[in-house]
């Protein structure tokens, strides 16, 4: 454990952590191994009072999860967004939760200038709704070369426009450092230099997704950044295990830092 008087604050997305596992299962192993936060993908409304029920008997709470729509750069989609936006805010505060992750969705087709200003109208249209529900709408980047091929948004600099130009303290952006690593970011300074527009990060082991988070990038970097700056924006771990025994070492690997 490091002597640095700062938590670091780590979040499990369920889905991909622990696959296969049942959530009170996943729960559970989160509390044995000293962490109590999570994020989700998309919740079912089936899945809310089982999920609540889980979360009281493991001790553990829930931080963010997703809309179920992600078109934002869309004009038309903007009646489907803001009605599945509305459910997901209702979502996470009867969970307890105070963030929501949103992507922008596919490339239209139409000039980029006008997908930009059609997310910037979205989030401005619903920036009300979450500023009144203090609810953190998270914006995210992807890779295109990789994992997610057709997708608008890959660039944190785009990105960090959108979130200026929203103006809300409500918009923020997710930086995700395994994406943007694929997309050739030099990660540790864009954080540097725009920090107080992230409110959220992820990471994965570079370059497969997976557990390795000390190889093809080693995350070492960004934890002592994060440290030393004692801030307090949640660290999701969105990776892939190769297999389930991969899932304590990563864990144990994880509590050094924190």
């Amino acid at each position: 454990m490091r002597e640095t008087g700062h938590s670091m604050n780590i979040v499990f997305n369920l889905e991909s952590v622990f696959r296969g596992f049942s959530a009170e299962e996943a729960l559970f192993t989160l509390g044995e191994s000293g962490f109590d936060v999570f994020e989700r993908w998309t919740i079912r409304r089936d899945e809310l009072v089982p999920l609540q029920q889980a979360m009281t008997n493991t001790g553990t709470r829930i931080k963010a999860c997703c809309p179920e729509c992600f078109i934002l750069n869309d004009p038309g989609k903007r009646s489907q967004y803001t009605q599945s936006l509305t459910r997901a805010v209702e979502t996470i505060q009867y969970l307890g939760g105070d963030q929501l992750i949103t992507q922008v969705g596919a490339d239209t087709g139409l000039p980029r200038e006008e997908q930009h200003h059609a997310i910037v109208d979205g989030l401005r249209s619903v920036k009300g709704l979450l500023e009144r529900e203090h609810i953190t709408l998270l914006i995210e980047p992807l890779n295109t070369v990789k994992d997610h091929p057709g997708y608008y948004l890959t660039s944190s600099k785009e990105g960090f426009e959108i979130i200026r130009e929203v103006d809300s303290p409500n918009v923020r952006l997710l930086y995700d450092v395994y994406h943007q690593l694929h997309m050739g970011e030099d990660v540790l300074s864009v954080i540097w230099e725009n920090l107080p527009l992230i409110g959220h990060f992820h990471i994965a082991g570079f370059p497969a997704r997976d557990e390795k988070i000390f190889d093809g990038f080693d995350y070492r970097l960004f934890f002592d950044y994060i440290n030393a700056q004692r801030i307090d924006i949640p660290v999701g771990i969105e990776l892939f295990p190769s297999d389930r025994q991969a899932i304590t070492p990563l864990l144990r690997s994880l509590a050094e830092f924190v």
